[in-house]
C-alpha cells in the first residue's frame, strides 16, 4: 500500500503506538513526511501540533521506539505503530501514557500506586510510619520476609487465608525492592522479559 492512499485530515493522521506485547503506549499524529522517515529509519517519527515540527521519539530523552511494524485500519484514517520501546514512552516517566483511569483500576496499576507510596514513606520519620520503621533496616526487613514467606506456605498447605498472606508477602517484597531503590519500571520490564 502507498502512504499517499491514507486518509489524512488537515495533512495529519492519528498514530496509536503499542509495544511488541500489545500494550498501548501512546497516541500522537504523523504527517506524510513523518511516516516516510519512520519507514526509512525504522524509528518512530511524529508531527508535533504544538511545536509545528517533526520529531523522532526519544531524540532528546533516549526513550526510543524501534519500529517492528506499521499498519493502517480498514478506513485508512489511523495508523498503528508496533515498536520495541526503549525505557518509557510517556514524557511523565511512565512506561505507557495510558495510566490515568477514568473508570476502574488495573491490578498492576494498583500495585504501582502502592509502590509509589512505599517509596515516599521511605523518607519519613520511622516513628510515624510502619514502612519507614522497617524499610531501611535490613535485618528487620529480611526477618519480615522470612516470616511472611512461612505464613504464606502455611496458608497454602491449610488452604486458608492464602490471598491475605500472599498480599502480605508481596507488600514486604515491595519494601525490599524499595530498600534497594529498584524502579517500578525495572520490575515491570523483568516481568515483560519473562513473558512467553
Amino acid at each position: 500500500m502507498n502512504i499517499d492512499d491514507l486518509n489524512y485530515k488537515n495533512n495529519l493522521i492519528p498514530v496509536i503506538t503499542q509495544d511488541i506485547e500489545g500494550k498501548v503506549l501512546m497516541m500522537a499524529y504523523a504527517n506524510k513526511e513523518a511516516i516516510e522517515k519512520t519507514l526509512e529509519t525504522k524509528h518512530a517519527w511524529y508531527w508535533s501540533r504544538k511545536r509545528k515540527k517533526l520529531w523522532m521519539k526519544g531524540e532528546e530523552s533516549g526513550n526510543i521506539q524501534k519500529i517492528i511494524g506499521v499498519y493502517t485500519d480498514c478506513d485508512k484514517d489511523t495508523l498503528l505503530y508496533t515498536v520495541k520501546q526503549i525505557k518509557n514512552a510517556c514524557h511523565k516517566g511512565s512506561y505507557s501514557c495510558f495510566m490515568v483511569p477514568l473508570f476502574g483500576k488495573k491490578g498492576m496499576q494498583v500495585l504501582e500506586e502502592v509502590y509509589k507510596v512505599i517509596r515516599d514513606r521511605k523518607k519519613l520519620d520511622p516513628k510515624n510510619s510502619y514502612v519507614a520503621g522497617i524499610i531501611n533496616n535490613d535485618k528487620k526487613l529480611i526477618a519480615k520476609i522470612r516470616e511472611e514467606s512461612e505464613e504464606l506456605i502455611e496458608a497454602f498447605t491449610e488452604n486458608d487465608n492464602i490471598t491475605w498472606e500472599a498480599a502480605d508477602l508481596i507488600f514486604h517484597t515491595l519494601l525490599l525492592l524499595a530498600n534497594r531503590d529498584v524502579k517500578w519500571e525495572e520490575l515491570v520490564e523483568e516481568f515483560r522479559r519473562r513473558r512467553k
